[in-house]
């Protein structure tokens, strides 16, 4: 590595960061979370001084802090900036130093928990719905390196836990069948991109997760990783490949979103779209990566019949979990989204990823149209239909109705019923 960690990468980044920004505030003002947050940008200047103070390990201060945890990393901020550099990243590594401050063994404690519980509940979410044979499906052990049969023509990411809202990542599955692309899927908990424990403040452990990651992608040869997950997007692309590339002096491929690629072979999606969908459709747009916004509405304007409406609501963070911050904001963001689309009369409203679509489905019994995953739309033009047994479980509004559903798959995955309980009642019903 010729001493060089992820950590002495993000030191160089921070020095440069300190060295370049002016604090002309520019970045704050594009901020769509300041207002919700009660961030004040009447000063911005002062408030850049305070996240520029928390980067050479001072105090800060309240606002700047108050900044650094509402993030929702939605990507406003990196057009804002002309002086080179990436605003996203500053106030990220402005809330590892913030977080730092309560200490190492406190903030490895955090995103231990934090990851943790995670993995537990994708564990458990996804054996409620799928069987052993079809969770190794689009969660495959990892094979050591040398055991790869041919250069596949890419590698899959599907992240930690899109897998509890398996038919998506099925579905994609599916149309890389029905395009003839070679590929080998890699994802899971043991796959993590690190997020979790940076959003902690444990770079140390994100950075040895996130290389570690790097590398087990790397084992089948694909110069190309297709991610689904946007935080993986983000925290490998944005963040641990760079820094990968200053420790090694090269990475072992390129990383993409999968709604991209999809746009690269539209030309063989058009042949495969040999059923008409004659639906409007809005979108459950984030800001965070405004290519794959462009490119799911590129794939889905080929579909025929269908019209993607467009409504004039405001698009932010990364999914829906990074609004959970602002619980009260988020709820009157999703009212006036609905709004809209009541008003555009549209037949059905569209979850991007996979972690809006967990909270989407819940409006189901709510609103007067359908609410699916845009895969699910790609897949109707094209004659695949997979079930959302996610989102017929969490209508029934009961966990002893789901325990009663699931039987058969708590058997088949030999889960113990009360740890299915408690996951359930956590994941799904936010504890209720």
């Amino acid at each position: 590595m010729d001493g060089v960690s992820f950590t002495d990468v993000l030191r160089r980044q921070t020095d440069h960061i300190i060295d370049a920004c002016t604090r002309c505030g520019k970045c704050a003002e594009a901020c769509p979370m300041t207002e919700p947050a009660g961030v004040d940008v009447s000063d911005s200047p002062a408030l850049i001084g305070g996240i520029l103070d928390l980067l050479r390990g001072g105090e800060g201060t309240a606002n700047a802090e108050r900044w650094a945890l509402v993030c929702s990393n939605s990507g406003k901020c990196i057009p804002a900036c002309a002086y080179g550099i990436n605003p996203r990243l500053m106030v990220n590594l402005a809330r590892i130093a913030s977080k730092a401050k309560r200490g190492e063994a406190a903030v490895r404690k955090a995103g231990n928990a934090y990851f943790n519980n995670m993995s537990r509940g994708t564990r458990v979410i996804s054996r409620l719905q799928l069987p052993p044979e079809t969770i190794a499906r689009i969660n495959p052990a990892l094979k050591p390196m040398g055991e790869y049969e041919g250069t596949p023509d890419i590698v899959f990411y599907t992240g930690c836990n899109v897998i509890k809202t398996p038919h998506i990542a099925l579905l994609v599955l599916d149309v890389l069948d029905a395009l003839d692309v070679s590929y080998e899927v890699m994802g899971g908990n043991a796959m993590c991109c690190g997020i979790q424990q940076f959003k902690q403040g444990d770079a140390k452990t994100a950075g040895r997760v996130g290389y570690n990651t790097i590398e087990r992608l790397g084992r089948a040869g694909a110069s190309r990783v297709v991610a689904w997950c946007p935080s993986c997007q983000l925290q490998i692309g944005e963040v641990a490949l760079p820094a990968y590339r200053e420790s090694y002096g090269a990475t072992p491929f390129d990383i993409a979103p999968m709604a991209e690629f999809f746009v690269e072979r539209l030309d063989d999606l058009r042949k495969l779209f040999v059923h008409s969908v004659p639906k409007r459709v809005a979108l459950q747009e984030r800001s965070a990566l405004p290519q794959v916004m462009a490119a799911v509405k590129q794939v889905l304007r080929a579909i025929p019949d269908l019209e993607v409406v467009e409504l004039d609501v405001p698009v932010m963070s990364t999914q829906s979990v990074h609004l959970n911050v602002l619980p009260k904001f988020k709820e009157e963001l999703q009212q006036r989204i609905f709004a809209a689309a009541v008003e555009a009369k549209v037949t059905t409203f569209a979850s991007i990823f996979h972690g809006c679509h967990r909270d989407l489905v819940h409006y189901q019994k709510d609103v007067s149209f359908e609410l699916l995953n845009f895969m699910e739309l790609i897949g109707e033009a094209m004659g695949i239909h997979i079930p959302d047994v996610y989102k017929r479980l969490s209508l029934m509004g009961d966990i002893d109705a789901i325990l009663a559903d699931s039987a058969d798959m708590i058997a088949a995955n030999g889960m113990d019923i009360e740890t299915v309980r408690e996951v359930v009642a956590a994941d799904m019903f936010g504890g209720r």
